[in-house]
């Protein structure tokens, strides 16, 4: 979810979802093929449910059936847009339908009209990034401004320029990241900020994910860097998970818990047979997780 590509001003992509794959870019020396980052627009129709042929491992968390929303939630909807980094954008998953479009599906489906689905996540952006591409003007905020549901996933790049340090010994472990989170608070409490501004009036549902890690997990990241990274990087993912989750509830937003949909209620359950063979990004059961937990918030949320 981490490396960033270059963004093609005004170029709109539609990948169809029952494509076999999609444009991939380049692989990446480190963390392999990250995959279509592009922006993609699309109608939404029903959801499948049919199985990839990748099963979750026998520890993993399953990948759920979409929990039903109420109608009348349902029925408001017309406009679906997906914001963030490399997890929406779908990266080193060719072919997936990613969760920003399973959701959309449901959407759609429950509603009985069409959703218009704009997928705006793009791999390797920060949270500066995202807050960036919402000023007056943009393309970007325009989108946001009509949007009925809004979705956020951001925040893992942020630690990246971080984790060398941490890998070299040249911190003292979990301290390295302490002025991250710091940052991290203040610059997504301005993008939630911005979108409420965008949304004035409309009362959009905002609904902002947290991650199950924002590092590379499962025997991906235990093979590449031992089971001492695995229990930090945990811990620095659940630091992350109540800054942003502290910061959604303060502006208003709701907060969608995917550490508990990867990893179960006791955080304990592997996530390998979720993720992509980078250990980093979600593969199509994992974005079917993700795509679950967002419609079982909005099944709570108040219409309107």
């Amino acid at each position: 979810m981490r490396h960033k590509l270059i963004r093609l001003a005004g170029v709109v992509s539609v990948c169809s979802l029952s494509a076999s794959s999609c444009a991939s870019a380049p692989a990446d020396p480190v963390w392999g093929n990250s995959g279509p980052s592009s922006r993609v627009s699309t109608s939404a129709t029903p959801i499948s449910r049919v199985p990839t042929s990748a099963a979750p491992t026998s520890a993993a968390v399953p990948a759920p059936a979409l929990t039903t929303v109420p109608p009348t939630t349902a029925a408001a909807v017309r406009t679906l847009v997906g914001l963030g980094d490399s997890i929406p954008a779908g990266d080193n998953c060719p072919g997936c339908a990613t969760f920003v479009d399973l959701f959309g599906q449901e959407l759609a489906r429950l509603a009985g009209n069409q959703v218009d689905v704009h997928n705006l996540g793009i791999g390797g952006w920060t949270t500066a990034d995202l807050l960036d591409s919402l000023r007056p003007g943009s393309v970007d905020a325009a989108t946001v401004q009509n949007a009925d549901v809004v979705t956020v996933t951001i925040g893992a790049n942020d630690f990246y320029p971080q984790l060398q340090t941490y890998l070299a010994g040249s911190c003292p472990g979990l301290d390295c990241f302490a002025p991250v989170l710091t940052d991290l608070q203040g610059t997504l409490t301005a993008v939630l900020a911005r979108i409420a501004e965008l949304q004035a009036g409309r009362h959009a549902q905002v609904l902002v994910t947290g991650y199950w890690d924002i590092f590379p997990d499962g025997d991906v990241a235990q093979a590449l860097y031992g089971r001492n990274f695995l229990a930090d990087s945990a811990a620095v993912s659940r630091q992350a998970d109540d800054v942003i989750r502290s910061v959604a509830t303060a502006t208003g937003a709701r907060y969608v818990d995917l550490y508990s949909a990867f990893r179960g209620p006791d955080g304990t359950a592997d996530t390998t047979g979720l993720l992509s063979d980078d250990g980093d990004h979600p593969n199509q059961d994992g974005h079917r997780v993700i795509a679950a937990a967002l419609a079982a918030s909005l099944a709570t949320t108040p219409a309107g």
